[in-house]
């Protein structure tokens, strides 16, 4: 039995744990250049196929927890976020998010989506320490990062390539105490 809950809310995004029926919108997400060029994408745009046996692995792997990020206010799928490498023994795992559809960046969701899956992370996983890599081209994610309370932590130089410019990844990591609670959402 999982010790998860099934819906862990914040005021403009609730957290659920993925469901199967949403890999084709993943999946959209996945081959949309905008998506791809901010994150450290899939290199090459994998197949539905693929990305639904990707997902019946995850299902079940003791390392990784994955949620659906839904808006509050309609309940319609936006994005979605995980803790994945989990290593319970020493505490750690590293934090990913996608906000899928551009009309969706920039309202804060991303940022409270964090903040709740540090807090599933800290308060239910008992974690001592959440990290994440992030492209250094990607200012908004940065910024939305830093609001949450992720410190600077490392940078991996000209690391990755983004429209034909070597560009650097950023490492960030987060510890219990350094997590900005928001004052709107009480996450």
């Amino acid at each position: 039995m999982d010790i998860l809950p099934h819906v862990i809310e914040g005021k403009l995004v609730f957290l659920a744990p993925e469901r199967r029926d949403n890999v084709p919108l993943y999946w959209k997400w996945a081959n949309d250049r905008e998506v791809t060029r901010l994150t450290q994408g899939y290199g090459r745009a994998p197949s539905l196929e693929a990305m639904q046996a990707s997902y019946d692995k995850s299902a079940v792997a003791d390392d990784v927890r994955r949620f659906g990020i839904h808006l509050m206010s309609t309940g319609g799928l936006i994005g979605r976020c995980a803790l994945k490498n989990l290593n319970l023994i020493v505490g750690r795992a590293e934090a990913s998010i996608l906000i899928g559809d551009e009309k969706h960046r920039g309202h804060g969701y991303g940022t409270e989506a964090m903040r709740l899956l540090c807090t599933v992370g800290f308060d239910m996983l008992e974690l001592h320490t959440i990290f994440l890599t992030v492209l250094a081209c990607n200012p908004g994610a940065v910024a939305s990062y830093h609001k949450v309370g992720f410190k600077d932590a490392g940078c991996l130089r000209e690391a990755s390539a983004r429209d034909g410019k070597r560009v650097d990844i950023l490492y960030m990591d987060l510890l219990r105490g350094d997590l900005v609670p928001d004052a709107k959402s009480g996450a």
